[in-house]
């Protein structure tokens, strides 16, 4: 992706931020790049599809790739879930530069939900997203189980869903409540109250 191109997604990202996709106009996207209509229609065919590529960057920061994770243990597992979730919102936060506190984090969720509600492949993308996730989590948790590392008979599925829904409840809670900036420390603390429960 060329230079004017990340300019231009940065700058818009900014508005998206303040305003819902349909409140956004071609009017403030020109202004806030400070290009005319036809260098920004030569890098971007529409604001629809500038808004996609955008909202396509932050799903595949979100993306977690789990083939280097280790799989003998649910518990090194999910240490480096943290770290690698961790680490994808701290390059989403450095994106839209914000340190994860406060509103344009919060504001960054909500335009996941409005690419949802407008743009039904991204509700395709993130179903797909979760179905990975939660294959992933099942596969080790049936390993812990067959090494006998938790001793638990609820159903592989979920356990798996339990540990994703964690996640998703502690980011939260983290996007919405600023009195506690440590999202590892929370959602780890969290996985380990889970594990001591399958154990």
């Amino acid at each position: 992706m060329n230079e004017t191109k990340k300019n231009i997604i940065k700058a818009a990202l900014k508005l998206f931020l303040q305003k819902s996709y349909k409140e956004v106009t071609m009017e403030e996207l020109l202004r806030i790049t400070g290009l005319s209509k036809g260098a920004f229609y030569h890098h971007f065919q529409s604001k629809e599809q500038l808004f996609k590529v955008i909202v396509s960057l932050f799903y595949n920061l979100g993306t977690i790739d789990y083939s280097a994770f280790p799989i003998d243990s649910l518990k090194g597992f999910y240490q480096q879930y943290v770290a690698s979730v961790t680490e994808s919102l701290q390059q989403m936060f450095a994106y839209i530069g914000s340190d994860g506190q406060g509103e344009s984090s919060y504001n960054f969720f909500l335009i996941l939900f409005d690419a949802q509600r407008l743009f039904p492949e991204f509700k395709e993308v993130e179903q797909q997203q979760y179905e990975e996730d939660r294959k992933a989590w099942e596969y080790v948790i049936r390993r812990a189980k067959r090494k006998k590392e938790i001793r638990t008979k609820v159903p592989d599925e979920q356990i798996a869903q339990l540990f994703l829904f964690l996640t998703d409840g502690v980011f939260l809670r983290f996007v919405s409540d600023n009195s506690n900036p440590d999202y590892a420390s929370v959602l780890m603390e969290a996985f380990d109250s889970l594990y001591s429960g399958l154990r």
